[in-house]
């Protein structure tokens, strides 16, 4: 088995390490582009902050604060539109990963005149009209680890359609992560994206068909540190030691130095999630906490050896599944599909939408996933 490590980020981490954003982002360009949210990054001042920062070092800004939740392929393409009649040299991606995603699109399809939908469809990535603008990102949330991958989630909103694309262009230049950004997070958005952060290595410890002892231990490692820090974090929420390993845990589980080792599985709780916030808008940490019980139980068949570890190696008891479960719930995200909005009717068209998009996963995990199997996932978390 052969495995290829690359990861040609520079990831700069620490409490206070914005203030090196300006710095960094002058050795790239003197004109950038900052993608983020239309009102949570001013209120806390950030965006005002960024902004001057970057002025100061010489560094001319343009404000595209339109990222959504989910963020939809109809916006990437309004900010590439941008991007290519404005002479922007870098593209800046401060937020959750709703905004670092859009930031990695834009990007990507400021390169030429077709929308971003075109080159999740057609699956190749090749860029021949201009060269891709370097990417700088600035986590504010600990969840979806985007700034040390080249990936991002894309929601065509119109057909109801929720897809990842990946691309060697989408790996971002230069990441700051900044712990004390997270601070500012309420309860909620911080308990969901530890859920997600818990998921990003879950799901491959879990589906793996080849085990790897370095894998295993990075894996457990990222786990525990969000079991615990989870927690701590929900009961002080301005708790920077418990907030900073929730970042590294963050960097960390979606970057390849989780995969070290070779001994990794399929997200395919992932993209059984994928159109529940694609038909309903949902926040992604609570759709994959309201499938996360009824997914395990239904690969526990398949894998009851990694259950076991998961119990024991994170968790410290014996049963994977309940103890998981009761994390969950100590951190207030025990959730069902009827709590969310989900009807039940919708079941079947959303299984058959997985296995449409996603055809590999039916062999690929550990026991068959076809469309009544993940009806079944739907039903049972409902």
């Amino acid at each position: 088995m052969i495995t290829t490590f690359h990861l040609p980020t520079k990831i700069i981490f620490g409490t206070g390490s914005l203030a090196q954003l300006g710095e960094e982002a002058k050795k790239i360009g003197r004109k950038a582009m900052l993608v983020t949210g239309s009102s949570s990054m001013r209120k806390a001042g950030v965006t005002d902050r960024v902004v001057h920062d970057l002025k100061a070092n010489g560094v001319d800004t343009l404000i595209f604060d339109k990222v959504e939740p989910n963020p939809r392929a109809s916006t990437v393409d309004e900010g590439a539109r941008i991007v290519r009649g404005s002479g922007v040299e870098l593209v800046i991606g401060l937020g959750g990963g709703s905004a670092m995603d859009m930031a990695k699109g834009i990007a990507l399809a400021s390169t030429g005149t077709k929308p971003i939908w075109d080159y999740i469809i057609e699956g190749v990535i090749e860029v021949t009209d201009e060269p891709v603008p370097p990417l700088i990102l600035v986590p504010t949330v600990a969840a979806s680890g985007s700034e040390a991958n080249n990936e991002a989630v894309i929601t065509n909103w119109e057909t109801h359609d929720k897809r990842f694309v990946g691309s060697p262009y989408m790996f971002p230049r230069v990441s700051i992560v900044d712990p004390g950004l997270t601070l500012t997070l309420p309860e909620k958005p911080t308990a969901q994206g530890g859920v997600d952060i818990f998921c990003h290595v879950a799901e491959p410890y879990i589906t793996t068909k080849t085990p790897s002892p370095l894998t295993d231990g990075i894996m457990e490692t990222t786990m525990r540190l969000v079991v615990t820090s989870l927690p701590q974090v929900l009961s002080k929420l301005d708790d920077i030691e418990a907030r900073t390993l929730l970042s590294w845990a963050c960097t960390v589980a979606c970057s390849q130095v989780a995969t070290l080792g070779g001994g990794a599985g399929p997200l395919t709780l992932h993209h059984i999630s994928y159109p529940l916030s694609a038909y309903y808008d949902l926040a992604h940490g609570e759709t994959l906490a309201a499938l996360l019980p009824a997914w395990m139980r239904y690969t526990f068949a398949a894998r009851p050896e990694r259950f076991y570890s998961l119990g024991r190696n994170v968790f410290g008891e014996t049963d994977g599944v309940l103890a998981t479960e009761k994390w969950l719930e100590k951190v207030g995200m025990r959730l069902q599909l009827r709590d969310l909005g989900i009807e039940p009717e919708r079941f079947e068209e959303m299984a058959n939408y997985v296995v449409r998009t996603y055809p590999s996963d039916a062999e690929s995990h550990p026991r068959l996933l076809d469309a009544s199997a993940i009806a079944r996932i739907y039903q049972d978390s409902y």
